[in-house]
């Protein structure tokens, strides 16, 4: 990267301004001061794709399509966990978070980036649910790059698609969960995943990067 004064005189603002700048992306990993060669931008293997800023720098389809693929295998590893969890810990309150994800998805189905926030709040709402003060941690950080995920899978769905299909493999979970029936609320969520590989294996990359 070019030196402090170069970036100052670039940008017209302080050299003050410009290491406070660089502190805040050496802090999310992006870059790394060091002797000889100053600043330099690290790999993208070295950034913290968790951040909220680092994410939002980043388009929903810019974002690395191995990197939805592993943020897949993640939640395969921890939702149907947290889901069968969430069945037999879940308080009443925690279970109508989750019953009121699912409405709100029924009821933004013609409305993507409503549909795309009650997504989003119902997975909070099973980790939420799950009693795992960890999983509820997770699902809190994992919210941007959920959000940025299912904004990619909806190019793979219709309309039916998400009415007969979407909505119902949530509300399916959540039933099992109400029920407290942790065998069914693991399975349900499990085929839920199912889905959502195959939806991030059919993302349209090379359409989405012509209208970008």
């Amino acid at each position: 990267m070019p030196r402090e004064a170069e970036l100052a005189a670039q940008f017209s603002i302080s050299r003050q301004a410009i290491r406070e700048a660089l502190k805040v992306l050496a802090a999310k990993g992006l870059v790394a001061s060091r002797r000889r060669t100053g600043t330099v931008v690290l790999p993208r293997s070295s950034w913290n794709l968790l951040d909220p800023d680092v994410l939002a720098w980043h388009p929903p389809q810019n974002l690395p399509p191995d990197f939805l693929h592993d943020l897949v295998e993640l939640r395969r590893v921890i939702e149907p966990a947290a889901a069968e969890l969430a069945a037999t810990r879940g308080t009443p309150e925690s279970i109508a978070r989750i019953k009121a994800a699912v409405e709100q998805m029924h009821r933004t189905i013609d409305d993507r980036a409503a549909f795309i926030r009650a997504d989003v709040e119902f997975h909070a709402a099973v980790g939420a649910a799950s009693g795992n003060v960890l999983f509820d941690r997770l699902s809190a950080i994992s919210e941007p790059l959920l959000g940025a995920s299912f904004a990619l899978q909806g190019h793979t769905r219709t309309r039916d698609m998400v009415a007969s299909d979407t909505v119902p493999l949530h509300a399916a979970v959540s039933e099992a969960i109400a029920a407290g029936d942790s065998g069914a609320a693991r399975q349900a969520m499990e085929a839920l995943l199912v889905t959502a590989v195959r939806e991030v294996s059919a993302i349209p990359w090379e359409k989405l990067a012509g209208a970008g």
